[in-house]
């Protein structure tokens, strides 16, 4: 990791726990703010990787799964501007969904790096049992209990949560391998 890298890792960091904090201590506009910043972030992460295909992917083996990708993180984008005349529950439920998925893919991911003997997979392990655990606790919360405002406070640790993993990876040595 060069040091944009791990600039950038410390910024992104730190705007996830600041948007974390806010998303607690808002009241009203939580639900509203916390769908614009989906929303915004599908549709840079979208466009960026669109970018990233037309320019340089696309002639690259396998390059059309950036494009498969970069559409589905734009029909993501546009799925949830719908939720703006929504309760509060749907999104609930749709960031239920988000934190289960990302959980499950996170442990997916720790045990390929236990079959390379890879050190870190014990911290990915643990992030995605921790997701996992979140979107459990935000749904029995929100769906169940009908306390939206608990799912919310859930939420915002989670961002908390991934703002200082961001940070600490940025901080963690990586192993460069030299081609001689």
């Amino acid at each position: 990791m060069n040091w944009f890298q791990r600039i950038s890792k410390i910024i992104t960091g730190v705007l996830l726990a600041i948007a974390g904090l806010l998303f607690i201590l808002l009241d009203d506009e939580k639900y509203t703010l916390l769908l614009a910043g989906i929303i915004i972030y599908l549709l840079f992460c979208g466009i960026k990787m669109m970018i990233y295909y037309l320019t340089m992917a696309r002639l690259m083996v396998g390059g059309k799964s950036i494009l498969y990708k970069s559409v589905i993180l734009l029909d993501l984008a546009v799925f949830t501007a719908s939720f703006t005349s929504l309760s509060p529950l749907y999104l609930i439920l749709y960031l239920v969904g988000i934190y289960i998925a990302a959980g499950v893919l996170d442990i997916l991911r720790s045990l390929e790096a236990k079959k390379l003997d890879a050190p870190e997979w014990k911290i990915k392990f643990a992030s995605g049992l921790f997701s996992i655990l979140l979107g459990i606790a935000a749904g029995i919360s929100g769906l169940l209990f009908n306390y939206p405002e608990i799912s919310a406070f859930i939420y915002g640790g989670g961002l908390i949560w991934s703002g200082i993993a961001g940070i600490a990876s940025a901080f963690r040595r990586t192993k460069s391998v030299y081609i001689q």
